[in-house]
């Protein structure tokens, strides 16, 4: 059940503070703020001094070293957190005790249990909580997901999704290998991605059993660098997963792989294929976008999604709620690893 928040009035701009100045913040976060008309930055917060200094400056915003005093002295409708996944949990909580919503860089916390936390807490306060998974904003993805939905492809039995990262291209933040700060390693980075993307299109579908593999040995860090595994739900219809921080080949990889009883789809690039009047034909109805542009465009179309469901105009589709059903999943995909056993549900 979405929760019932008061929206913020459409009469003056949308007042936003970031929590969190990293590369995500500066690379794509803040330019879009700025550049989206209805919103107004009134402030930055981070422990960083000096870079929140030039930031607070080149945005004409007052900067904070910490969120408690951006939330009182600004007032902002919503924070937008994007610091390490470990400090999620409590900036959520504190904003929610004053009263402003929340948008959450992924993944939204750690584990089922912090998100179950925040999820109680927003709907304590009436506040939305809503969480930056572009993936679902990529224009790619919505053709795919009308075809799904409007049964062009058939039941759908089979995904297979993977997301292989070159060893060399591996992002070194300090933190992104620490699993007390993180929660966990590639899967928490790049699975956790594709596991909300799937199980949301699919309407989160009962799960039967998950079973998943994890390994070190690529980039010998605190976490898991590789991860496979198999969702298998209710219906018979099953998801391969397979993500890697240590791929060693020329170049990364990223697939999605749909196949349904009457047709196919495929994500980067995106394709559909049915059977018609005897041929195999590609019926998708766009021209691919390149694989930037689908980035770019994604988060643009997210936060404009944000305060259009923020504002009461459109009712979000990347809740706090939704993560709580995405977090059970990779709970399940890490109790596998630990146990080296599938994990069954439903007293399958």
């Amino acid at each position: 059940m979405a929760i019932s928040f008061q929206p913020v009035p459409g009469d003056r701009p949308l007042r936003v503070g970031m929590i969190g100045l990293g590369s995500a913040a500066q690379v794509l976060h803040l330019p879009l703020l700025t550049s989206t008309n209805g919103i107004e930055l009134v402030g930055l917060c981070d422990t960083e001094p000096y870079k929140l200094g030039k930031l607070a400056d080149r945005y004409g915003v007052p900067g904070f070293l910490d969120s408690t005093n951006l939330i009182k002295s600004v007032e902002p409708d919503v924070v937008f957190i994007c610091t390490p996944t470990i400090s999620h949990l409590p900036l959520g909580l504190e904003a929610l005790r004053n009263n402003v919503h929340v948008i959450l860089e992924k993944p939204a916390t750690r584990n089922l249990e912090e998100v179950l936390r925040l999820k109680a807490a927003a709907e304590k306060a009436q506040k939305l909580v809503q969480v930056a998974m572009n993936f679902r904003f990529r224009q790619d993805v919505e053709v795919v997901r009308n075809f799904i939905n409007g049964g062009e492809l058939g039941k759908i039995w089979r995904v297979r999704a993977g997301w292989l990262k070159q060893a060399s291209a591996w992002d070194r933040s300090p933190w992104l290998d620490q699993p007390n700060i993180t929660g966990g390693g590639v899967l928490m980075d790049l699975g956790i991605q594709f596991v909300d993307l799937l199980h949301w299109m699919f309407k989160y579908p009962d799960i039967r059993r998950v079973v998943a593999f994890a390994h070190q040995e690529g980039l010998k860090r605190n976490v898991e660098d590789t991860l496979h595994g198999v969702i298998e739900y209710e219906d018979g219809q099953t998801i391969h997963l397979d993500v890697s921080w240590g791929l060693r080949a020329e170049r990364s990889i990223a697939y999605s792989y749909i196949e349904g009883t009457q047709g196919s789809a495929q994500l980067n690039p995106l394709s559909i294929w049915k059977h018609m009047h005897g041929e195999l034909v590609n019926v998708a109805p766009v021209k691919p976008m390149s694989p930037g542009e689908l980035y770019h465009t994604s988060f643009q179309a997210q936060l404009k999604h944000f305060v259009y469901a923020l504002r009461g105009e459109t009712t979000s589709i990347s809740t706090i709620e939704d993560a709580a059903k995405t977090m059970q999943v990779v709970d399940l995909l890490y109790q596998s690893v630990r146990t080296g056993r599938e994990v069954f549900l439903n007293n399958a």
